[in-house]
């Protein structure tokens, strides 16, 4: 089984002259930083436990797992020999902070339910505000599908759009470039293969959405030619539970207070 490499507690190594993370584990790639590289270890027939070499793909004799912040140069040979030295027990993110390395964890991505494609299309203002929308990029792989075009369309107040907010998009986008953003091939079998299909346009269309915190972004593809391939919509999280509160609370209306408390406390923690 493949572990989250953001739960894991790796050992803290030295890997050819520099720092590194080692865990005897298979690592999920998909939860892997992004800026760290992942390579596996190979044990020997005598000793499969021992690592012996490290490789980019190991099946056989498996014997763990290396997080580097900088690339390892893999000779033609496929394989990279060892040598001794193996440390201490550190996570991810403690590894960054002691190396003042950013740490940028991969965001999950779920297909969207027919139920939430409203949000991926054009609202009013008034419903953007009520959504906390704060704009949206429009993207488009030009004509050969290589290429990446994209603007962005402020729909909310200014505020909104922060420094901290634009740090996190630029990160959500970077990964988004690994997989389904990656050119339109790339997004044409991401949809075919994660499901997302959403009711709207006049082609099929698919609905992605990345939750953290304090922010939602919806992703929603069109691919195919004739149109542009894709908007990113994003939405203010902290605006959404404040107005979702202040709905419940009306609605509440004569019910006693401890009741009501209750309900908002539970509405704000979501």
């Amino acid at each position: 089984m493949s572990m989250d490499a953001t739960k894991e507690q790796f050992e803290h190594v030295e890997l050819f002259g520099k720092p590194a993370l080692f865990t005897n584990s298979r690592m999920d790639v998909s939860t892997v930083p992004l800026g760290f590289y992942c390579y596996n270890l190979r044990g020997s027939d005598n000793d499969p436990g021992r690592p012996a070499t490290l490789e980019l793909y190991v099946g056989v004799n498996h014997a763990g797992t290396v997080l580097t912040s900088e690339p390892v140069k893999i000779p033609k040979s496929g394989y990279k020999r060892l040598r001794d030295g193996l440390g201490d027990e550190i996570s991810l993110k403690e590894f960054c902070a002691e190396y003042k390395l950013q740490y940028c964890p991969r965001f999950e991505i779920r297909p969207a339910s027919n139920d939430e494609a409203g949000i991926f299309y054009a609202q009013t203002p008034a419903q953007d505000k009520q959504m906390g929308v704060i704009g949206h990029v429009r993207i488009d792989f030009g004509a050969g599908g290589k290429e990446f075009w994209h603007t962005w369309h402020p729909r909310g107040e200014e505020s909104l759009n922060s420094a901290a907010f634009k740090k996190e998009l630029g990160q959500v986008v970077d990964q988004l470039r690994d997989s389904v953003l990656k050119d339109l091939n790339s997004m044409s079998r991401f949809c075919y293969s994660h499901g997302g299909a959403i009711e709207g346009g006049w082609r099929q269309n698919y609905g992605y959405v990345v939750e953290t915190e304090n922010y939602r972004y919806c992703l929603r593809c069109s691919p195919g030619q004739g149109d542009y391939h894709a908007y990113l919509t994003c939405f203010d999280r902290n605006i959404q539970r404040a107005n979702l509160v202040k709905e419940t609370t009306a609605a509440l209306g004569g019910c006693a207070d401890s009741q009501k408390k209750g309900v908002v406390e539970q509405l704000s923690s979501h």
